[in-house]
């Protein structure tokens, strides 16, 4: 394929999962012979951003009424030249998509990940993706399918999915260790997460389905304000002992080794992208019905599925894990349809293919 000119736009104040997928995908468009550069709204962003070996700049855009921003983006992107913009913040499709239409950028993407950023939530939305959104990529099939009717007249061709790509994670300890560094016995069953702690991924709920479990450990990995909350409630429950708070971690493939369950809790999700490196690391997922999940998560054929979709209730998700945690045949035959799923579905490969049709037409 002929190299092209690619430009990506983020706007989040936070370098979290979809940050990084965004980041990573240039890497590798990068390696595929494009020209990228990601452009973002801080330089703490840009940091952390440049750690994956990509050209980064810092663009930053304001709200809806920040008409001059998007002027100023047009001149950054007249600079550039691309041959597609790439605007990964739903919340700057508005002033990010006025500003490549102003620069002349022949093809404007919108990467919509969470199920609340749907096109038809305002008139900014409504008008961005009706006159400068060109395509618009989701990264779950029920997604798709809220996009489309969010906005009548959408032609459902501009809509299309493209999976997260997922890559093992790192990994610094072997075997066992962070169980044994945490004073956890051999042979106690695990469950756990891996995210930023905010509201959005409720994990209290995790925190009270492990008060309900007699024996069960938890292991929660990730920061954000949500985490002195959190403890507070573990110690108001009685269980402080059995759940540990790690903090952030580099090298998740150390938390992953460490659970029998992941537990994914969210109130509103994407592809979630730790659920992906759970699956890859061989560890059965269980999930609330967030967006994403059936894709990742569903029964393929006469298959063993890789995990579990239940109701967001304290009952429910704690019956479901006990019952997971008690047969550990099931939760054998899971691990492995985890890992095959990991590779037959969210490749990094398949993905970047996918994503040089739409970039380039």
């Amino acid at each position: 394929m002929t190299p092209r000119t690619l430009v990506a736009h983020n706007g989040a104040r936070i370098f979290g999962g979809a940050e990084r997928y965004l980041v990573r995908l240039l890497s590798r468009l990068q390696g595929r012979g494009h020209r990228v550069v990601f452009l973002c709204s801080d330089e703490r962003i840009a940091e952390q951003a440049r750690a994956f070996d990509v050209p980064v700049e810092v663009a930053h855009l304001g709200g809806h009424a920040s008409l001059h921003h998007a002027a100023r983006f047009a001149a950054r992107l007249r600079h550039h030249r691309p041959d597609a913009l790439l605007l990964g913040t739903f919340k700057k499709t508005w002033l990010g998509g006025l500003g490549g239409r102003m620069a002349r950028v022949p093809r404007i993407v919108a990467r919509i990940g969470l199920s609340t950023d749907l096109p038809g939530r305002s008139a900014f939305y409504r008008i961005a993706f009706k006159r400068w959104i060109d395509r618009v990529v989701v990264n779950a099939r029920e997604l798709r399918g809220a996009v489309i009717a969010s906005q009548p007249g959408l032609d459902p061709d501009r809509v299309v999915v493209i999976h997260n790509g997922v890559e093992p994670a790192t990994t610094t300890l072997p075997p066992g260790a962070l169980r044994r560094e945490l004073g956890i016995p051999e042979g106690a069953p695990v469950i756990g997460a891996v995210a930023r702690l905010v509201s959005q991924k409720r994990l209290d709920l995790l925190v009270r389905v492990t008060a309900r479990l007699d024996g069960v450990r938890c292991v929660i990995a990730g920061s954000g304000p949500e985490q002195e909350p959190l403890a507070r409630l573990a110690a108001e429950l009685g269980i402080t002992d059995r759940v540990s708070f790690l903090g952030h971690r580099g090298a998740v493939g150390d938390v992953l080794s460490a659970l029998d369950l992941f537990v994914v809790t969210s109130r509103v999700e994407g592809m979630s992208n730790a659920m992906l490196e759970a699956m890859a690391a061989g560890v059965p997922v269980l999930s609330t019905p967030v967006s994403g999940a059936a894709d990742a998560l569903e029964r393929d054929g006469d298959e063993r599925a890789p995990g579990l979709i239940v109701h967001s209730t304290e009952e429910d998700v704690a019956g479901a894990v006990a019952g997971l945690l008690a047969d550990r045949g099931a939760l054998s035959a899971m691990s492995e349809a985890a890992r095959r799923r990991a590779v037959e579905r969210f490749a990094w490969d398949d993905k970047i293919a996918l994503w040089e049709a739409v970039l380039t037409g």
